[in-house]
């Protein structure tokens, strides 16, 4: 198993356990739940809302564990070039987080809207780090090619 397979596995795991955690953890607010924001309590009074809310929450899981098992299939099944291009897409979609996503999470930070001040601040260096991450597999993968 070469570096940038280990690299996908452990993508994979992390995306598992916030996959778990979104699926049957949803009032868990230690991780990245849909509990730290503090219009995850405000919806529970409104049924319509809390519906929608959980709905969304399980479609997310629902994509994310697509995406593990497409990652999975590809760390044991995948020739190198194309795990090599998979990660790529990897890289540049999970940046897309910075384009939307994390501007947004910065707003309700700062508005006082998540439980854990500063969560945005945390995530977005895990996005990084995961993305550095991914980065230093694909250039460990292209030097031993």
């Amino acid at each position: 198993m070469n570096a940038l397979q280990i690299t996908l596995l452990v993508f994979a795991l992390i995306e598992t356990l916030n996959m778990l955690e979104l699926y049957f953890l949803q009032d868990n607010c230690k991780f990245n739940g849909a509990c730290i924001f503090s219009g995850w309590e405000k919806s529970k009074k409104d049924p319509e809302v809390h519906a929608l809310m959980r709905y969304l929450i399980n479609w997310l899981a629902g994509v994310k564990m697509i995406v593990i098992g497409l990652v999975l299939i590809l760390v044991f099944t995948a020739p190198e070039h194309t795990l090599l291009l998979a990660a790529i897409a990897l890289v540049i979609t999970i940046g897309s987080f910075y384009l939307r996503l994390y501007p947004e999470l910065r707003t309700a930070d700062k508005a006082g809207q998540i439980k854990s001040k500063g969560h945005s601040i945390r995530l977005g260096y895990m996005v990084a780090g995961l993305e550095l991450s991914l980065i230093f597999g694909i250039i460990a993968q292209i030097t031993s090619i």
